[in-house]
């Protein structure tokens, strides 16, 4: 049997390429706590499934996933209308920590948890040998408080370059005692945790959590497409997943594919996301939903999910005054409310022209760049119309128009 068992984990492993990193996150149902005990003191089922699964994948030796540096957990209590946060970390495997569950139900113990978020660390850079910093907590300026996992491999430098200095000397990121994080500490300094600061710089900019975020990844997967950027993140309220790999790596359980209710919800008391679902058992019943690459699955306080195509561009409504679009492009940022950078190719030296209209298909604004070299170029659009007044927050649409080609895009300004 054991050799049937490494036989099988050999093929998982080069069916799938191993990713640093495993998630879960855990949201209850409306009117539901993931605290819950039944008649017999037990927590949820599905919940312990769950937990047992995290457990094994870190460091259980047979499993494609051993992650061994460290696990930890985050949960959201509500207690007199206010939401706080618990945390549990170690810098030992899930697996070989006599203490996981003791610490795991910690976490689980105030009346009303509504969400629950798992981390399993393989460390690819910034500090190791401490405890697993995921889930990251970030409070902001009005005391509210929001978690983020995870699962991937980011460049620091191109993270704090889009962060900035000035946001980061407001809020330092960790360094585990090894200096400051802009001298000696920076290669402790942890990716994820810039990356976490990059989402909540948007969020903060933009004032609100799914524009931020939206925002945050329509400009790193212009700036580094390449780059392994799966995550949770909770407000304590919603649960965001998103995916961007080239695996199958982000699934999720919520019955929103069924036309009533399903069996495993009526059984259930929350829905879940996971990097790798259980195999066997109960959940291994449930009809798990693939996150498709590059999209985010928002699963909502009120029972709701929603789905959103990161990197969505909607048609453009027909016109005589809009040309007939022979390429799409993607401006960034998008939505925006100071200034886009809108791309553009030419083939060969010549004009480039970009045109700014509105949904009645009226030029608003149009410039010409004459002469303009073979190559890239970034056009920048300030919301403004020829006379340089800014123009009313909605939906625009641009064309640019160079080398005998257009290309076509949908911007949407906000205020």
């Amino acid at each position: 049997m054991q050799v049937g068992i490494t036989f099988l984990t050999l093929i998982l492993l080069l069916a799938n390429p191993v990713f640093p990193c495993r998630m879960l996150g855990v949201i209850a149902l409306p009117g539901e706590s993931l605290g819950g005990l039944d008649s017999l003191h037990n927590f949820h089922p599905y919940l312990l499934e769950e937990l047992e699964e995290l457990r094994l994948q870190g460091g259980s030796g047979s499993w494609p996933y051993n992650n061994r540096d460290g696990w930890a957990m985050t949960s959201f209590s509500t207690s007199e209308s206010a939401i706080q946060v618990q945390a549990v970390r170690s810098e030992m495997s899930a697996f070989d920590d006599e203490m996981y569950y003791q610490q795991a139900f910690t976490v689980l113990s105030p009346e009303m948890i509504s969400i629950l978020m798992g981390h399993l660390r393989q460390s690819t850079s910034g500090a190791e040998g401490i405890q697993n910093p995921h889930p990251f907590i970030f409070t902001d300026s009005t005391g509210q408080h929001f978690s983020f996992a995870h699962n991937g491999d980011m460049d620091k430098d191109e993270l704090r370059v889009l962060v900035g200095n000035d946001w980061l000397e407001d809020h330092p990121p960790q360094t585990y005692g090894e200096g400051p994080w802009d001298g000696d500490g920076w290669d402790a300094v942890v990716d994820s945790e810039l990356f976490f600061f990059w989402i909540m710089k948007n969020i903060e900019e933009w004032g609100n959590i799914e524009i931020g975020i939206q925002q945050a990844l329509i400009i790193l997967e212009n700036e580094a497409p390449g780059e392994i950027k799966n995550f949770l993140f909770t407000d304590g309220v919603d649960l965001y997943g998103y995916r961007s790999s080239p695996a199958a790596d982000i699934c999720y359980f919520d019955g929103s594919n069924e036309l009533e209710p399903p069996w495993y919800l009526e059984l259930s008391n929350h829905r879940a996301i996971m990097s790798t679902p259980p195999p066997t058992g109960d959940l291994a019943l449930i009809p798990w939903i693939e996150l498709s690459n590059k999209y985010l699955v928002i699963l909502k306080a009120d029972g709701s999910t929603e789905v959103l195509d990161v990197l969505d561009l909607s048609e453009i409504p027909e016109s005589d005054n809009i040309p007939t679009r022979s390429e799409l492009i993607k401006a960034y940022p998008n939505p925006f409310n100071g200034s886009t950078i809108i791309p553009a190719q030419l083939d060969h030296t010549g004009d480039l022209e970009l045109a700014i209209y509105n949904t009645l298909g009226q030029v608003v604004f149009q410039t010409t760049l004459f002469n303009a070299q073979a190559g890239s170029h970034r056009l920048r659009w300030k919301g403004q119309d020829d006379q340089g007044r800014q123009v009313e927050s909605g939906t625009y649409f641009f064309t640019v128009s160079g080398s005998q080609q257009t290309s076509n895009g949908k911007l949407l300004l906000l205020k």
